[in-house]
């Protein structure tokens, strides 16, 4: 029997979706489970409403942080037992019992057994067993996202339309009652779905009020996604409606007044009310519900037919849906219209981490460069010896004592506005808050201490744009090696999170040349004049291409379509169009970089890159040539851009073997610079000089005393960045061209390759960014290598000794034949 798909069914909007939530008994008893779906298999048809479709079931990870069953477990035995049937199943995948690895272990055995739907959660914190929290609900989102991409990008173009997707879930809480904990809510809301979320479910809650705010949130900000209303029997035939008032299930709330109405109804009204939720769902728009706290199917189908019953005519039971806190507050006033938020004042903490980070740890300031020279000549760089331990040891103690530090070395208190997630988190989270705010914000793990997410919300409102840089700031996963060292030198060095490119990347993944790239480039333009914003396995290969390079740190996104203008140039200026377009959507800020050698195709994409009604980074030309200058550089006064000068002329060249020699390249680098700086206004930052790379395999000269062709690029570069007037320009190669037909180990040669080219003064490179070159050292042996060529020039004894390494690499790595 075919299973349902909640991803169709949300995308369709073709039904209103319901879902049930069945988590085992008491004493790991899986009983209620194959209980509840043997009643659903064998009740009527028609049991359900039509109106209502229930297409599938969530299964719990250890809900309220008590042990029970995986819902890996549940999985097999539902599948095996075959209690399953035509309805999904949706487990749910959180971060508090595993760390990264193990959560990647759990997907790929969903993914293997064909699960898409997912919940993604940070979790509640373990009652009696410590917290993993190695990633957040966020990290966790991202990772989800990497696997999808990386399932698309591995997939042969035959079959993009079968690869396995998963289709993440998360939830939200509209149910807080400080200005703080729910406008928190509503960002990391956004900040979810920015990270790939495709649907959202609420947190329990009664209050009418609450859930039409999350409607008119999403509506005012123009944020269209589904969202499916959790509605939780609430019944005093269980121990949750104490539990929830005494705040031992963390993120629910049940005041005093509704604990006390719950202890004086019968069941039957406990029932009722969920019907009424359910109605009131459905009418305010929500695509489905999320039933839980019940494991009786003739109950959960009572419960729909009432639903069907009451239909739109929910708001008659207002008053019994509106179980509000003391003093709540509310984003919307009664006439609709959002309130102003508060602007709180800013601490003398606050001010004190503010005037210490900028006095000496922002780089804009001279404080910053003095204090790093001082460290570094005190030899702490290295990360060892007397002076960084003692200064490790005093950053520790003064932190711990101000910020609550845990010594993470990884350090967000800049963008937390002072504040430690780490020390100041029960859970010790990436991205707070969690939803487990009381309605007076202090923490639902300890009572004793104000929820961090409180804090920073009030410290960045307290500052000139601070609400909006909270709004959009996602930290990335603490690099967990960095433990037990000094954060504030590992800011200082470039080791942290902060962590720059070491040249500046130009992501080179999306380029019609490369077979397989191409391949899939040419099936999407064959797909019709919706190709480029309808979902496809080929779009879709191409978003992944996108998306990974933005997670993977580009500084620009390149695309070359010149394949396709071969025959047809129109075609390629048309395609780049497209593609513009696609990295802008998809791109997150990250600018573009129009790669041809057609001048219409460069022209039509520096147009579209800022056919735009908003503001977008500076995009990049690759390339412009001496004998094209005139007519591109022009083009400075109407589009703000960068751009890549090719060190080649129309002229022939006078060096040795017929080539361009290295003063050759320097005076096209000249012609190139002043013609741009001098005349039509660009800064020598907005110039990137490029050399050409020529493959290492073939650059083997064919007569006595002529340099190699990497020499002459290496040696321009060092020309370029030792004169006083260049220095500031950039200097560009296309590393990937330097191991072209070589028979093995490429990645390494090009790390090695750029290593050798950045002590030439090389700054920027077009590359693989998944290689992340510069960040991990390069093999001494293939260094050598590199060097040889860097050096031959043209004497005897360097080319040989560079075609010795050559031969004898060839040999150790060419592959041999079965």
């Amino acid at each position: 029997m075919q299973r349902k798909k909640l991803r169709e069914l949300l995308e369709k909007k073709s039904a209103f979706v319901v879902v049930a939530e069945l988590a085992g008994g008491p004493n790991f008893d899986f009983g209620p489970v194959a209980k509840f779906l043997a009643a659903f298999k064998n009740a009527s048809p028609d049991i359900i409403p039509s109106d209502f479709d229930f297409a599938a079931v969530t299964l719990p990870q250890n809900p309220g942080g008590t042990a029970n069953f995986e819902p890996g477990y549940m999985l097999d035995r539902l599948l095996a037992e075959g209690l399953l049937g035509e309805l999904d199943c949706i487990p749910h995948i959180s971060c508090k019992d595993q760390n990264a690895n193990a959560i990647v272990s759990s997907l790929v055995t969903y993914r293997n057994a064909g699960i898409e739907a997912i919940l993604a959660l940070t979790g509640d914190k373990p009652v009696t067993a410590k917290g993993v929290f190695d990633l957040d609900s966020m990290g966790l989102l991202q990772l989800v996202r990497d696997m999808n991409n990386e399932a698309y990008i591995k997939a042969k173009p035959q079959d993009l339309d079968k690869v396995h997707q998963f289709f993440p879930g998360v939830a939200v809480s509209p149910f807080k009652y400080t200005e703080a904990s729910q406008m928190q809510q509503y960002f990391k809301m956004e900040k979810k779905i920015a990270c790939g979320a495709k649907f959202l479910i609420t947190q329990v809650g009664w209050d009418w009020k609450k859930s039409q705010e999350l409607f008119s949130y999403l509506k005012d900000n123009k944020i269209d996604i589904p969202v499916i209303g959790n509605v939780y029997v609430l019944s005093t035939k269980t121990a949750a409606p104490r539990l929830m008032h005494d705040l031992k299930l963390t993120g629910c709330f049940i005041s005093d007044e509704f604990l006390a109405k719950l202890y004086a109804e019968t069941v039957s009204q406990h029932i009722e009310r969920a019907a009424q939720q359910v109605a009131m769902y459905k009418s305010m728009g929500a695509a489905g519900v999320d039933i839980g706290g019940i494991s009786d199917f003739n109950t959960f189908a009572q419960i729909l037919q009432k639903a069907a019953q009451i239909g739109n005519n929910w708001e008659q039971f207002k008053n019994n849906l509106c179980w509000p806190a003391k003093n709540a507050f509310y984003l919307y006033n009664v006439g609709g219209s959002p309130k102003t938020l508060s602007k709180p004042r800013k601490t003398f903490k606050h001010k004190f981490f503010d005037f210490s980070h900028r006095a000496v740890l922002d780089p804009n300031y001279r404080g910053f460069h003095a204090f790093k020279k001082t460290m570094a000549v005190l030899g702490t760089e290295k990360g060892e010896g007397a002076v960084y331990k003692l200064f490790t040891a005093s950053e520790g103690a003064f932190k711990y004592l101000v910020f609550d530090c845990e010594g993470c070395g990884d350090c967000y208190l800049p963008e937390n506005f002072g504040l430690c997630t780490i020390g100041g988190c029960e859970k010790g989270m990436d991205n707070a808050p969690c939803g487990d705010a009381t309605a007076d914000g202090k923490c639902g793990n300890n009572p004793e201490r104000v929820c961090i997410g409180e804090l920073i919300y009030q410290a960045a409102a307290s500052k000139e744009q601070g609400i909006e840089k909270l709004r959009q700031t996602i930290n990335k996963p603490r690099i967990k090696a960095l433990e037990r060292t000094s954060s504030i030198l590992n800011y200082l060095f470039g080791r942290d999170h902060t962590m720059k490119n070491a040249v500046i990347s130009i992501g080179e993944s999306i380029h019609a040349s490369i077979p397989k790239t191409g391949q899939i480039m040419r099936q999407l333009g064959q797909l019709g004049p919706d190709a480029y914003t309808k979902s496809s396995g080929p779009l879709n290969y191409i978003r992944a291409l996108i998306e990974s390079q933005v997670n993977d740190g580009a500084d620009y996104i390149a695309v070359n379509v010149d394949v396709f203008g071969e025959d047809d140039p129109q075609s390629a200026v048309n395609m780049m169009r497209e593609y513009v377009k696609l990295v802008r959507k998809w791109g997150n800020g990250i600018p573009f970089c129009v790669d041809s050698g057609n001048n219409d195709v460069l022209v039509a994409g520096l147009k579209e890159w800022f056919n735009i009604n908003q503001k977008v980074k500076q995009p990049l030309i690759n390339s412009i040539k001496v004998y094209t200058m005139d007519k591109f550089l022009s083009l400075k006064k109407d589009y703000d851009y960068a751009f890549i000068g090719l060190l080649i002329t129309e002229e022939r060249p006078t060096g040795p073997g017929g080539s361009y020699s290295v003063s050759e390249l320097y005076y096209l680098a000249q012609r190139i610079f002043d013609k741009a700086v001098g005349q039509f206004g660009f800064k020598p930052s907005e110039i990137f000089l490029d050399s050409t790379v020529f493959p290492l395999a073939i650059d083997m000269p064919m007569e006595p005393n002529v340099p190699g062709y990497t020499y002459r690029a290496f040696e321009t570069i060092k020309k370029i960045k030792t004169d006083a007037t260049l220095k500031n320009a950039h200097c560009s190669l296309g590393i990937s061209n330097s191991v072209r037909d070589l028979p093995g180990r490429r990645i390494g040669v090009c790390r090695a390759y750029l290593a050798k080219a950045m002590e030439y003064g090389l700054d920027a490179g077009i590359v693989n960014v998944a290689h992340h070159y510069g960040q991990v050292p390069p093999d001494p042996d293939l260094v050598e290598l590199v060097d040889a060529f860097a050096k031959m020039n043209g004497s005897a004894e360097a080319t040989n000794k560079a075609m010795t390494l050559m031969a004898k690499f060839c040999q150790e790595n060419r592959k041999t034949l079965a």
